[in-house]
């Protein structure tokens, strides 16, 4: 297994949390054009995951802020939507593959002789890509019982019309520890959809998550990390990345 093929399966479980492809027929055109995008919040400069998203697969552009924070990683160039997909396809989700055929049929393509890969060092890689675009990591308390005392704890929301999404599902297996809740519905605009979560608390289930992800995570996700290490096991070894 090359490391060309765990990028691949990075991209790929960053383009399950935050990716879309879609079809749509521009202004003056008879015929439709696809695209591919990748969305994520940043400060004053690109998301560290797109830069590194568009470093992998060799194509697109990034684009914003919009709203002050929102960024995007796109393409529509032929050409590059049949090579990323083609990339991305043995590694991603039932939903993202249904997407892509989708929107492939609709300008005379397919993809469906392609076949989905799972081996565990591409799955570690996927898992990493989709914590990457997802995943959030944060101090919990216990104000009632021990107003001192600090936990650490880790989550990735994912919203569904159906069951539980794959992706967690997955997630979870790969990772080996936490729980998946829900649905709940969101009271806000943007999620309109009934939402579930994987979710982990305490030293050393948080830390076991930490040392699978960590060689692929991005270095944001690490910096994050790093400011947990108080609440994490002391043997845990954040020094090492690829």
């Amino acid at each position: 297994m090359s490391d060309r093929d765990r990028l691949s399966a990075w991209a790929a479980g960053l383009f399950d949390g935050e990716g879309s492809a879609s079809a749509y027929v521009p202004q003056r055109r008879k015929t439709a054009r696809r695209q591919m995008q990748i969305s994520q919040g940043g400060g004053a400069a690109h998301p560290d995951v797109l830069v590194r998203f568009r470093a992998i697969v060799g194509e697109g552009n990034i684009t914003g802020p919009y709203r002050g924070y929102l960024y995007y990683w796109k393409t529509t160039r032929k050409g590059a939507v049949d090579e990323i997909a083609r990339r991305l396809w043995p590694y991603l989700s039932r939903e993202k593959r249904r997407q892509l055929q989708s929107c492939a049929e609709a300008t005379g393509r397919t993809y469906s002789e392609l076949r989905p890969l799972r081996e565990s060092e591409t799955e570690i890689a996927w898992a990493a890509g989709l914590f990457d675009g997802e995943g959030s990591v944060w101090v919990t308390k216990d104000t009632r019982c021990r107003p001192e005392w600090r936990g650490v704890a880790m989550e990735i929301a994912q919203s569904s019309r159906g069951d539980i999404p794959e992706t967690l599902e997955r997630f979870h297996a790969i990772v080996g520890v936490g729980r998946i809740s829900g649905p709940r519905l969101l009271g806000n605009p943007w999620s309109k959809l009934p939402q579930y979560r994987w979710q982990v608390s305490g030293r050393h289930k948080v830390s076991s998550v930490v040392r699978v992800l960590w060689p692929w995570l991005s270095a944001v996700k690490r910096s994050q990390l790093r400011e947990m290490c108080p609440h994490l096991d002391p043997d845990l070894d954040l020094s090492y990345r690829r």
